[in-house]
């Protein structure tokens, strides 16, 4: 068994980047670096007991980032599993949408809406070291998972964690669920039948958390706050762009296909 042999397998199964999956994969399985994989060493019984296991994981379709226990966010390592959102570069748009909106040095208090596991809340108060917030879901298990990434990076002491937000606010943050009802059957499989429905599922237009969003913000958004939203297509770039008042459009951020992923937005 080597790890071309691996990726032979994952190529096989329809996966994307199967020999770089493949070495994170082995790497992850039994402790060996990249270097000594393709080194051509050779596994023993257990190791490739161990080997087999995740990768029959993945070619049965379970996202790569629940396997390896990780997905990359701003260049950083996050825990996600079972129950969390996976994230996304795309979303990663929206951290530059609070970085066009304040200054490295700016107190500012945030509330991140349906946190998942809490990538966007925990880059906010690393890259603004005076912020602070609240990364509000309903979902228990992503709350824990948001509690541990704040943990492990040394940011818990700023961040509130919960399924209410109260107080006054600056900014308003979320990649809220914003799928079609419709569609989700459509998705990828390791989409549809891994990640939680509940960070998916936008309601029958895919609107339903954007309309909470801004009823939200209507009562704890300051006066020249930001609400700063992920998209999914146009007909909702449109529609935040467009809500009317007390909140007007300032200004989109597009992703790497060229698509104004990120939706900045300020309450008049």
């Amino acid at each position: 068994m080597t790890a071309r042999d691996i990726a032979a397998r994952l190529k096989a199964a329809g996966v994307s980047n199967p020999f770089q999956e493949s070495l994170w994969l082995i790497a992850h399985a039994v402790g060996r670096t990249h270097a000594q994989i393709l080194a051509g060493d050779e596994f023993s019984p257990d190791e490739e007991r161990r080997v087999d296991a995740v990768i029959s994981r993945r070619i049965a379709g379970e996202p790569l980032q629940y396997i390896l226990g990780a997905a990359d966010f701003c260049g950083r390592d996050f825990a996600v599993g079972p129950g969390v959102l996976i994230s996304r570069h795309d979303t990663e748009t929206l951290i530059e949408g609070v970085k066009g909106c304040f200054a490295r040095d700016d107190s500012f208090r945030f509330a991140d809406w349906g946190t998942g596991s809490g990538c966007i809340a925990v880059t906010i108060l690393l890259e603004f070291p005076n912020a602070s917030g609240v990364a509000v879901d309903v979902s228990g298990e992503a709350l824990s998972y948001a509690r541990e990434n704040a943990g492990y990076w040394g940011v818990d002491g700023r961040l509130e964690t919960g399924g209410h937000v109260s107080g006054e606010f600056d900014l308003i943050v979320s990649n809220p669920p914003y799928i079609p009802s419709g569609e989700i059957a459509g998705l990828p499989c390791d989409v549809r039948d891994y990640e939680p429905n509940l960070a998916l599922d936008g309601g029958v237009d895919g609107m339903t958390c954007y309309r909470e969003i801004f009823a939200l913000a209507g009562k704890v958004l300051r006066p020249g706050g930001y609400i700063i939203l992920e998209a999914g297509d146009m007909s909702q770039v449109h529609a935040l762009a467009n809500w009317g008042e007390p909140f007007a459009f300032d200004c989109a951020i597009m992703d790497a296909g060229n698509f104004p992923r990120c939706i900045v937005i300020r309450r008049i």
